[in-house]
């Protein structure tokens, strides 16, 4: 069951899967807002913001710069929830 933990790969998620794994992380915990082609995400409790852009697929790259900077690194998220919810 090693590979149970194992992180997805970052692929094919669209705008709308990060946007319900950040609900299903914390329940009201965000607030969106659209932009011209970005949503700015603001973390209520701590009022920090990220954007991620509305393409039909997020660049892999960017996602993952969206976890680990943002989520983990400045919400301090564990990665293994975000990842869990991220594939549900």
């Amino acid at each position: 069951m090693a590979g149970k933990n194992k992180k997805p790969k970052l692929v094919n998620f669209k705008p709308i899967d990060v946007f319900r794994m950040l609900n299903r992380l914390e329940k009201g915990g965000f607030v969106f807002r659209e932009g011209a082609k970005h949503t700015k995400i603001t973390h209520i409790a701590t009022g920090k913001f990220s954007t991620i852009p509305r393409h039909a697929r997020i660049n892999k790259f960017l996602l993952q710069d969206f976890i680990e900077e943002y989520l983990v690194g400045e919400l301090g998220y564990k990665r293994e929830d975000i990842f869990r919810l991220l594939k549900s």
